[in-house]
């Protein structure tokens, strides 16, 4: 059976009417709410900037890692839900329809077009995402950029594999870890995520 996301999409519109008076909505098993974007990549680049030109990787990758570290938690507990057990789980056909899963309930959420590409089960996820909000983000305050800037989505896309095909939560997260060869604020035309095994699961 096909993803619906249509219908993925109604359950978190209609939950998303429930909130308490902080923005927080109840949903999913999880907590989510609602928050400015722009703040969150004010935060990001500065954070890049602090650190200057010279660390520049080493900012990504903590950037990145933090956002792994949230998708893994939190598709974990969305993957726990009723909403996932009653209206997910009946989609699922194989192991590898988890992540499609994941990529409609995180559309719904407004996480931008999730979009997977290529799956090799154990090995290799390729995603493109349209409407995520880092590269545009990153062109409305800067020039072109000689580097990717979405790295919610690299750890989004990591965190996916992880749960599918790492060691029994919790001590499967950075199993996986992805990179950005395409992105909008390089002029490139999609923002393209693979993720891939990693030789090394530490990348502390």
């Amino acid at each position: 059976m096909a993803i619906d996301g249509n219908k993925i999409l109604h359950v978190v519109m209609e939950g998303s009417k429930i909130r308490d008076e902080k923005g927080i909505i109840p949903i999913f098993g999880v907590y989510v709410n609602l928050f400015f974007v722009d703040y969150y990549n004010h935060l990001s680049f500065e954070f890049m900037k602090k650190l200057g030109a010279e660390r520049e990787a080493e900012a990504a990758m903590l950037l990145v890692q933090a956002a792994q570290e949230c998708a893994y938690a939190t598709f974990q507990g969305i993957r726990n839900s009723r909403e996932w057990e009653e209206i997910v789980e009946p989609m699922l056909d194989v192991k590898e329809d988890q992540i499609l899963g994941f990529a409609a309930v995180a559309n719904a959420l407004g996480w931008g077009e999730m979009k997977v590409k290529a799956l090799v089960p154990e090995e290799k996820l390729v995603m493109h995402v349209n409407g995520w909000y880092e590269a545009p983000g990153y062109l409305q305050f800067h020039d072109r950029s000689n580097s990717s800037k979405c790295y919610g989505i690299r750890g989004v896309a990591g965190a996916f594999m992880d749960l599918v095909y790492g060691e029994t939560y919790p001590d499967g997260c950075f199993t996986f870890w992805a990179e950005e060869p395409f992105c909008l604020a390089k002029g490139d035309d999609c923002c393209e995520f693979i993720a891939r095994k990693t030789p090394q699961k530490n990348h502390s």
